[in-house]
């Protein structure tokens, strides 16, 4: 054997050598095992929706740090009723809303990160119109509506879904101050966090935040027409969750499906309705921008009674296509808060009310309820 080669007992015994070296080494500079705060709760949040639309299958809470620095926790649950929430000392604005942001296919929530910034907007609708200048175009939106988005493909407005029933509730300045500091805590003082018999409770009780407009329309020479489609500008396009005010943004929406009621011969009327966010409200920002300040004891809601309608008949001889565009305002307005509907009623002697020429009736199904196809025609334009 070569007297220079390390033997094998050399080679263990330096080898448990330096694991040893190592061990006492890393033991010395351990790092202390910290852990998340989410999962201990010390606030209960009690939600009561006797005053919602109707008991959801599921809600979802979301506080906001008043500080600005982007702290923001949130949760969603299948209890609707009660609520453990994960929440360190701090001072909060929150909301409670039915289901979860994922569940609506209509409307979107942004800006969640801080409560000046917290909305809740309608979505484009998913099936947009064929493009009809008349309707959709710039024809149909009064340059002194405000902007409305449109489609740069088509050059049409774009149309805004009908919102789905929703409910909410806010709760400003909540002090929490029971708890944990921080979004970690350390291992080793979780039980003195899990051992504290101190708990605060916060109430919610969501209302509905969905609007039902209603339109009638009084028409002369209604037995000549087939049917009716309309589109409407002036909605809001949705609302700033912490105050639970409208935006001061405009929208277009689309009315489809009509009903007429005759009541002569010759007169009667054309009705329907559309769940909205409602009427614009001029003393806030727009959808696009942010609150400036905190509107949470604000309790005076205005709102901008001005509407553009827009109504295109087709007459009975499925050809003849006749095409009005209304200013409506205050006069013909009515705001009912109480159950909170907009009713707009164009009465039979409203300037331009539709007065409909007599053309023979062609040989296809009369009007109903819903709509039938329309084709291409010739058109006659009444504008207002």
């Amino acid at each position: 054997m070569n007297a220079e080669q390390p033997t094998y007992r050399t080679l263990r015994c330096a080898w448990l050598t330096a694991v040893a070296l190592l061990l006492a080494v890393t033991t010395g500079c351990r790092r202390d095992l910290w852990i998340y705060t989410d999962d201990l709760h010390q606030v209960e949040l009690v939600t009561d929706w006797s005053e919602a639309t109707e008991r959801p299958g599921g809600m979802t809470w979301w506080f906001m740090s008043e500080n600005e620095q982007g702290r923001n926790y949130h949760g969603t649950t299948g209890n609707v009723t009660q609520a453990w929430l994960g929440l360190p000392t701090d001072r909060y604005e929150g909301v409670v809303f039915d289901y979860s942001p994922s569940e609506y296919a209509h409307q979107e929530f942004t800006g969640m990160s801080s409560p000046l910034s917290a909305l809740v907007r309608l979505l484009p609708s998913a099936d947009q119109p064929q493009p009809d200048e008349q309707l959709f175009g710039e024809v149909a939106v009064p340059a002194n509506m405000g902007e409305v988005p449109t489609d740069t493909d088509t050059g049409m407005h774009i149309v805004a879904a009908e919102p789905e029933v929703m409910n909410a509730d806010t709760l400003h300045h909540c002090d929490i101050v029971t708890g944990y500091t921080s979004d970690h805590i350390l291992w080793n003082e979780r039980d003195k966090y899990e051992a504290q018999e101190h708990h605060q409770t916060l109430h919610a009780q969501p209302r509905p935040l969905i609007w039902l407009l209603k339109l009638k329309v009084y028409v002369k020479g209604i037995k000549y027409m087939s049917n009716v489609r309309a589109s409407i500008v002036g909605l809001t396009d949705g609302c700033w969750l912490m105050p639970l005010r409208h935006t001061s943004t405009p929208c277009m929406q689309r009315l489809d499906s009509w009903t007429r009621t005759s009541l002569t011969d010759s007169t009667g009327y054309v009705s329907a309705s559309v769940h909205t966010f409602g009427l614009p409200d001029p003393e806030m920002p727009p959808s696009s921008a942010m609150l400036t300040r905190s509107y949470a004891e604000d309790t005076e809601h205005i709102y901008t009674e001005s509407l553009r309608l827009n109504l295109q008949f087709l007459l009975r001889d499925q050809t003849t296509v006749m095409n009005y565009h209304f200013d409506v305002g205050e006069k013909n307005i009515t705001i009912y808060d109480n159950k909170m509907e907009v009713d707009v009623e164009l009465p039979i002697d409203f300037p331009g009310a539709p007065d409909l020429p007599y053309v023979d009736e062609a040989d296809t199904a009369g009007f109903g309820a819903d709509v039938t196809p329309w084709d291409d025609g010739g058109t006659a334009d009444t504008t207002m």
